[in-house]
């Protein structure tokens, strides 16, 4: 457990000093909360702002756990052998804590950007409760989702751009079954079924069961196919 610990702050470390030493990053959506709830007083478009917001923390918060893979490809992934205690088992074990912190944080963040689009657009903080309970859940989910697809396929590769190229096709490929289900499944049979699903993830005692579930069984495939490429790299 301690070589985990060690290459989990390790890894924070690496991430703090590539985002200006503090998260500096996480700051950006506070401002755009300021400027979106300016513009929602003046045009009324504040609950578009919801949006914007939500997305600038979610994004925020899924670029900066990659940055630690840019230092490992720099140090050609063996700098840090035999300096820290801990084989690379661990180190992606450590990798994989940074996951539920940034999720923390994500969480945090979204909350007080939120607020403070509410109050300067608003001056107050109603409909503050719904706009997290529709969003907060979702980035977050989705954040965790989207970074246990991402974890394995930069172990697997050094190459930053062969990474992206890759992720790039899973995402072409998604976008293609999501098409293609689109013609082949009745319109109607298919918004009543998304409409089905809808109203049951709405419902917290099966939203956050299911959700929990999902995540579980990504974990459970996502940090073994790590472990595995990562120790391919051992010389």
């Amino acid at each position: 457990m301690r070589a985990v610990l060690v290459s989990f702050r390790l890894d924070m470390a690496r991430i703090a000093v590539s985002s200006a030493s503090g998260f500096v990053p996480f700051l950006l959506p506070l401002l755009f909360a300021v400027i979106f709830g300016l513009a929602g007083r003046a045009d009324g478009g504040a609950d578009f702002a919801t949006g914007g917001v939500v997305g600038s923390v979610f994004g925020v918060g899924t670029i900066l756990p990659i940055s630690a893979f840019s230092y490992e490809w720099l140090e050609q992934h063996g700098r840090m052998n035999g300096i820290i205690p801990a084989d690379r088992t661990h180190q992606v074990i450590g990798r994989y804590l940074t996951l539920p912190v940034f999720a923390a944080i994500i969480i945090a963040e979204t909350t007080l950007a939120l607020a403070i689009l509410h109050l300067t657009a608003h001056g107050n903080l109603n409909g503050l409760a719904q706009a997290l309970t529709t969003s907060v859940l979702g980035s977050t989910w989705s954040f965790m989702v989207f970074e246990l697809v991402l974890f394995p396929l930069f172990y697997r590769w050094n190459d930053m751009r062969k990474a992206l190229l890759c992720v790039a096709t899973f995402f072409v490929g998604v976008a293609v079954l999501v098409t293609v289900t689109l013609y082949l499944v009745p319109e109607d049979a298919f918004n009543a079924f998304g409409d089905a699903v809808a109203q049951a993830m709405a419902n917290p005692a099966v939203g956050i069961p299911a959700g929990l579930g999902v995540l579980v069984v990504m974990t459970a495939v996502s940090l073994p196919v790590s472990i595995a490429c990562r120790r391919r790299k051992e010389f």
